[in-house]
């Protein structure tokens, strides 16, 4: 995959805000999410129709492209986040104007229903985008995470950066599992980090949004959905190969993924990820703080990591080459399309 990076985001950068799946839920969100930016530095700009509802959607169809096209299109702003998810994005695939996303390069930030973005603009463009916090549900929060201070800002601002340390489950670093995965670790596993809501991956499965990523990190999460739910599209996920290039799996957050009253018996998600570990041979690290909760890191989807284990309970993930510096900005555009990462 010949990777192309986004640009750093310059000081003081502007924001574009956008909304490509659902319609904004939260009264007021929106408004606090601007405001802490505003507060940290930021100039923000509100896609047109970014308040509009559209039965599900936040806009029609039209509308939604046209929002998108215009943040990227607008040479003012820097980065573009999605105020939510839900759905809808998987409508516009077909109509994105990849060119255009792949000669702005601009970092492109969200996550669940974003994740079909994420992973289409890998594939047809290679550019790396971030799953990472939304304005609504995680700036516009009340409670907002640390992680958005520590993590989300360093890694758009600075060539390198790592994770928090990451605390491995119990049953992981102890016993036999513990000494196997520590093994297949050893002293380091780098590869593409790619990946997101897994409902979203499977769809995309024998699509041509899917990118097809050699010697990958797989990150997955997912919410409200049975844990029997979440095994078939890990066994599509299987059956369509794609973990034969996959050297590590990342597991997220999988919150209200519980069995209910209505499954003909309980299967638990420690079922389901037990049953991945031996049918899948390779590394499994849990506990990313990742997905439908408060505290989440942001990863560069089509970025390289290296995944390391500085003691026997914890891994980290270390980023590099992610981001052009800004003195690429001041190029002509015929010199930043042959100006892509090694």
């Amino acid at each position: 995959m010949n990777t192309r990076l986004p640009y750093l985001l310059p000081p003081n950068p502007t924001l574009g805000l956008c909304a490509p799946s659902g319609f904004l839920t939260e009264p007021g969100a929106l408004e606090m999410a601007i405001l802490y930016f505003s507060e940290h530095g930021w100039n923000v700009r509100e896609g047109t129709h970014i308040r509009n509802r559209h039965e599900y959607f936040a806009g029609t169809d039209t509308e939604r492209l046209e929002d998108f096209h215009e943040l990227i299109r607008d040479p003012k702003v820097d980065a573009i986040m999605a105020a939510r998810g839900g759905y809808g994005l998987t409508r516009l695939l077909p109509h994105l104007d990849y060119d255009a996303i792949a000669t702005a390069r601009k970092p492109i930030i969200g996550f669940s229903d974003v994740t079909a973005l994420h992973l289409a603009v890998l594939a047809k463009t290679g550019l790396v985008t971030f799953a990472g916090p939304m304005a609504a549900p995680d700036f516009g929060h009340p409670h907002r995470s640390a992680l958005h201070q520590d993590h989300f800002l360093p890694l758009l601002q600075n060539e390198t950066h790592s994770s928090p340390l990451i605390r491995l489950p119990f049953t992981i670093h102890e016993g036999a599992a513990g000494l196997r995965l520590r093994h297949q670790i050893g002293n380091g596993l780098e590869g593409i980090l790619w990946g997101g809501n897994l409902s979203l991956v499977a769809h995309l499965v024998g699509t041509p949004y899917l990118p097809q990523v050699e010697e990958g990190i797989l990150f997955l999460e997912e919410v409200n959905e049975e844990p029997y739910i979440i095994e078939r599209c890990l066994m599509q996920l299987y059956h369509a190969g794609v973990f034969n290039s996959v050297r590590a799996i990342l597991w997220g957050q999988f919150n209200r993924c519980e069995p209910t009253h209505a499954s003909a018996a309980p299967y638990t998600l420690e079922q389901v990820v037990d049953y991945l570990q031996h049918l899948v041979p390779i590394p499994l690290l849990q506990n990313l703080p990742f997905g439908h909760v408060r505290d989440k890191l942001t990863l560069p989807v089509g970025g390289r990591v290296r995944i390391t284990l500085p003691d026997p309970a914890h891994y980290q993930l270390h980023f590099s080459q992610y981001g052009v510096t800004g003195a690429l900005q001041k190029k002509s555009v015929t010199e930043q399309r042959g100006s892509d990462s090694p």
